[in-house]
């Protein structure tokens, strides 16, 4: 299966709440992650605690920074708003940053794994939560 993993996985994974890293490798899926993950997962780095900075930064250098990342072109911008319209049209109302993570996904043919999957359901793209 062909894998966009989504910043809310990757956080449960940084807090080690889920191997992201097993889960890849046992499944053999072919991952990706867009541009809109690499920007929230950097904004999502703790402040306050240096023992969770250190684990985030490790985190980062060792698995987050390495996967490849789908860019935000115009084409992707364009159909997540599209995407988003259309849910908001439903009377679902939905985050930007899963509105380009939907696009991606819907652009590239991927999956997105998410611990938010209704979110993505509602946004038409398909997606699965591996912690379940």
């Amino acid at each position: 299966m062909r894998i966009l993993i989504d910043t809310s996985l990757l956080v449960e994974g940084e807090r080690r709440n889920f191997d992201l890293g097993e889960w890849v490798a046992a499944a053999r899926h072919e991952v990706f992650i867009c541009d809109a993950t690499v920007a929230e997962y950097l904004a999502g780095k703790p402040l306050k605690d240096a023992g969770k900075e250190q684990r985030w930064k490790i985190y980062w250098e060792s698995f987050v920074s390495l996967l490849e990342s789908v860019p935000l072109d115009h084409q992707v911008c364009e159909k997540a708003g599209e995407l988003l319209a259309d849910a908001r049209r439903r009377g679902k109302t939905m985050p930007l940053g899963d509105g380009f993570h939907a696009a991606v996904a819907a652009l590239e043919d991927l999956t997105v794994a998410t611990v938010d999957v209704d979110h993505f359901k509602a946004l038409g793209v398909r997606a699965v939560n591996p912690l379940k």
